[in-house]
């Protein structure tokens, strides 16, 4: 028979809620707090808000930043691809539309190489393609508010992750002559 001990953990094997992650969660909730009293969807500003939040005040600002302008970028191309589409007939031909997308992802990822911001392309192709896959009936007036929502987003991850500390919260450590059993 196979006798198995458990044996407790050794401190640096216990997971800890770190600092980014609780500063992750309170920039969410307050993207979802303020569509709430706004009575707007949370999820492009949660997304922006849970995207951003990184390791040092630094780089969340410089994630954030990339977040926008990824937006912006994608919405310039994405709203004119929508309307040129309409206007040649061709945006309800899935297929075909669903090609020329594809097609559109190379130019939107060198404009990003161009202004020498590789970091942004993803984002900005994101922002094409959501444009593009389901346009709606005001595909500007989409964009327009994607870019609100997303810097909505950005700016309180930087806010929160700016005014939350750094530093990891305190770790347990037990007692020399706490009885482990």
């Amino acid at each position: 028979m196979d006798q198995h001990t458990t044996q407790p953990m050794a401190p640096e094997h216990r997971r800890r809620v770190g600092m980014r992650i609780i500063k992750t969660v309170v920039a969410v909730f307050l993207c979802g707090l303020l569509a709430f009293l706004r009575d707007k969807s949370a999820l492009y500003s949660m997304f922006a808000a849970l995207f951003c939040v990184q390791k040092s005040a630094g780089k969340t600002i410089e994630s954030s930043i990339n977040r926008v302008l990824g937006t912006l970028v994608g919405g310039v191309v994405g709203v004119p691809t929508v309307y040129a589409m309409d206007t040649l007939g061709i945006l309800h031909i899935d297929l075909l539309r669903y090609l020329l997308l594809s097609l559109l992802l190379i130019p939107v990822i060198e404009l990003c190489l161009v202004m020498k911001k590789p970091d942004i392309a993803g984002m900005a192709c994101m922002v094409v393609m959501c444009l593009v896959v389901d346009p709606g009936d005001k595909p500007a007036v989409y964009s327009i508010e994607r870019l609100f929502e997303t810097s909505v987003g950005v700016l309180l991850a930087c806010g929160i992750d700016v005014l939350l500390p750094h530093q990891p919260l305190p770790q347990d450590t037990p007692d020399k002559g706490e009885d482990k059993a």
